[in-house]
């Protein structure tokens, strides 16, 4: 049967049908207007969005700048290397069964422990301590999202073997790992160059949280010391970045669709560093650390005597620099770190010693700037000179001197009397070192070059040690006189070229991976006038042209046959019983090393006639200069200048025979007056 009141019950539902018609129309026109904003307001955002599943951008280093000699040999340079990144967060997870699959919801995920152990399983570490910082390292990166999702740098300089395995198993570790090419630095001439040089090591936690705005990462390297530190700026590059497609693991496609080509972003060419050549020459260079090496430890600098620039720069022990491009086990540091040789320290400029009777020429131009001092009065040396109720020692008796034969002998008597006389006293001696670059950096600026001490009657106060006999000290380069192989070759240098102090430089030119100019060095002076009166540097120079060559002098048995050579020899004492007593206490033995034998020094320039290149070499507890260090001087100056002229006829002595004692040959004391070479450097 039919029911006539069906119309009635369609109407009452037509309002609830027209309301949900409604709600649909609204939700339409929502989801129309939400499209809209995503495919046309939107549209950029979300298509750089989905560009990234398959678009990865990586960085491309740049090579980094190279070290070249004076004639345009490497000293450093950079060798292919293979360099490991870690991605800590990634949207994988390691399942027993089956293997690696995708995280839920593809959601970023921690590194376990077990894929952690596995990649660690695959490097060859040094000790237990390198393989316990890599281990740190990612877990790092596993507490840190924000880092980790991205691939960070945790081991640089992978070997072959080290690579073959990781790239055996990749496919189970491939979504946290990734193998990139790079570059290691590499330094053909070793430990030759190392302080020079310098080496590289991974940027400290403090260094990269000070410098973001020069664009370095966890796991870059920068120079450490020498020239790769200080021209840091000029030696590294400018990453590029280049991009590439990938699939789901971030693995690069091999054949990838010209679509998705299309759409990468344009890659950015790296920016080379800078090339530095060097004032360095490395024949001179071999021939200074070859003579030097025969010892356990010292250092030599040759430095041209008009501009400044430095020819060699050798200190001994030293490292290779190439050993910090590995992991170095820690017995391995801790030896080193131990060692009374201290072979991190560059004793050309890292450390000041006793500079002995080579100070004696600061003492000279200090007296002859008094005006009441005749420097051709004759003292008379004993042997000793009592002052103060001590004893003052000399080496032995000399007789009657003068300045310029109390140069030449190196009487110790001469510059104690003249110290008890007030002419030589703490405040002039400071003056005219100051004056010549002792007491200051020289402005090198290569490895924390020390100041040196310099002491006066107020640093004396200070420090409580002020009596008088601390003028004698003073006076012949005792007491706390201190400075460094540098600043001796810049004093020496000074005397050799009339007067003027020059800055030391290593760095001749640099230039660009092109070949452009970008820098170029020109010789400085510190002064405008010469801080030498011309009489008074030739009066020194004749007393230093006596030592070599007069028969009476310290360093006679060293001079070269065919050069005639201006010098001075200096033997250090460094307190005998005190260093007995060090080197009792010393838990490392060295044979050979013995802390109670003085520092020995020599330092000269040649041609004497016309000076062109300055020496200094220091033997640190070498003993006697003329017989430890001079033989090294004469090897480098023989090199650099070459056989050219014959001055002499008396052959030198062979190399390790002793000298004879200072004055031993000595002509009568009515020479006295006259001691030393001619004006000219003609050998008397």
């Amino acid at each position: 049967m039919i029911n006539l009141r069906q119309r009635d019950d369609l109407r009452e539902l037509r309002p609830r049908f027209q309301a949900m018609v409604l709600v649909v129309v609204l939700v339409f026109l929502g989801l129309l207007g939400r499209l809209c904003q995503i495919q046309i307001l939107e549209g950029d955002h979300y298509t750089r969005r989905a560009e990234r599943n398959f678009v990865d951008v990586v960085d491309v280093e740049a090579p980094r700048g190279r070290i070249f000699d004076a004639d345009g040999r490497p000293v450093s340079t950079n060798r292919p290397a293979y360099t490991l990144y870690i991605t800590a967060w990634a949207r994988f997870v390691r399942d027993g069964e089956a293997g690696v699959v995708p995280s839920e919801d593809g959601k970023r995920v921690a590194m376990d422990d077990e894929t952690r152990d596995l990649i660690a399983s695959l490097v060859d570490f040094v000790d237990d301590d390198d393989r316990g910082a890599f281990v740190e390292r990612i877990d790092e990166l596993r507490a840190d999202e924000a880092t980790g999702k991205y691939p960070q740098i945790a081991r640089r300089n992978l070997d072959w073997e080290e690579f073959a395995r990781i790239q055996a198993r990749l496919d189970g570790i491939d979504p946290w790992v990734e193998i990139r090419e790079s570059s290691k630095r590499y330094y053909p001439e070793g430990q030759l160059v190392g302080f020079v040089t310098g080496h590289m090591g991974n940027i400290g936690a403090k260094a990269l949280e000070g410098s973001k705005h020069l664009g370095y990462r966890p796991g870059d390297r920068t120079g450490k010391t020498g020239i790769e530190r200080q021209w840091e700026n000029y030696l590294r590059g400018r990453l590029g970045r280049r991009a590439r497609v990938v699939d789901a693991r971030r693995r690069e496609v091999s054949d990838p669709p010209r679509e998705a080509v299309e759409a990468l972003p344009e890659d950015l060419d790296p920016i080379p560093g800078q090339d530095i050549y060097l004032t360095l020459d490395l024949d001179l260079q071999r021939v200074a650390y070859d003579a030097l090496s025969e010892k356990l430890a010292g250092g030599v600098v040759a430095m041209e005597v008009k501009t400044g620039r430095i020819l060699a720069m050798v200190s001994v022990p030293a490292l290779d620099p190439n050993l910090y491009e590995q992991p170095i086990p820690s017995a391995t540091w801790k030896e080193w770190a131990d060692s009374p040789l201290k072979p991190f320290i560059d004793k050309t400029v890292q450390e000041h010693f006793f500079p002995g009777s080579t100070y004696k020429v600061v003492s000279a131009i200090a007296a002859l700037s008094h005006p009441e001092f005749d420097p051709d009065e004759l003292i008379e040396c004993e042997g000793f000179i009592k002052y103060g109720g001590r004893r003052f020692r000399d080496t032995h008796v000399h007789g009657e001197m003068n300045l310029e034969s109390a140069i030449v002998e190196s009487c110790n008597t001469y510059f104690y009397q003249l110290a008890v006389d007030n002419i030589l006293s703490l405040d002039r001696m400071e003056q005219v070192a100051r004056s010549l670059g002792l007491g200051e950096r020289s402005g090198l600026g290569l490895n924390g070059e020390v100041r040196g001490t310099i002491p006066t009657e107020e640093f004396e106060a200070r420090e409580g040690t002020y009596q008088g006999g601390v003028r004698l000290n003073s006076a012949i380069g005792q007491g706390n006189v201190k400075a460094t192989v540098l600043q001796l070759a810049v004093l020496y240098a000074a005397i050799a070229n009339g007067g003027y102090v020059m800055t030391p430089y290593l760095v001749d030119r640099i230039e660009t991976n092109e070949g452009k100019l970008v820098f170029t060095s020109q010789p400085q002076r510190r002064n405008d006038q010469p801080v030498i009166d011309p009489v008074d540097r030739e009066r020194i120079h004749r007393g230093l042209v006596g030592v070599v060559n007069d028969e009476d002098g310290t360093a006679y048995s060293e001079r070269l046959p065919n050069i005639v050579v201006a010098g001075k020899t200096g033997t250090a004492q460094v307190g005998r019983e005190k260093r007995r007593r060090e080197a009792e206490e010393e838990e490392v033995q060295i044979e050979g090393w013995d802390t109670t034998q003085d520092h020995a020094w020599f330092a000269a320039y040649a041609p004497a006639e016309a000076p062109s290149i300055v020496v200094v070499a220091m033997v640190e507890h070498g003993g006697i200069g003329a017989d430890a260090a001079a033989p090294i001087v004469m090897k480098v100056i023989n090199h650099y200048i070459g056989s050219t002229t014959t001055e002499t006829d008396v052959a030198p002595r062979p190399y390790g025979e002793p000298p004879p004692l200072p004055g031993q040959a000595r002509a009568e004391l009515g020479r006295a007056g006259t001691a030393g070479a001619s004006p000219s450097g003609a050998v008397p």
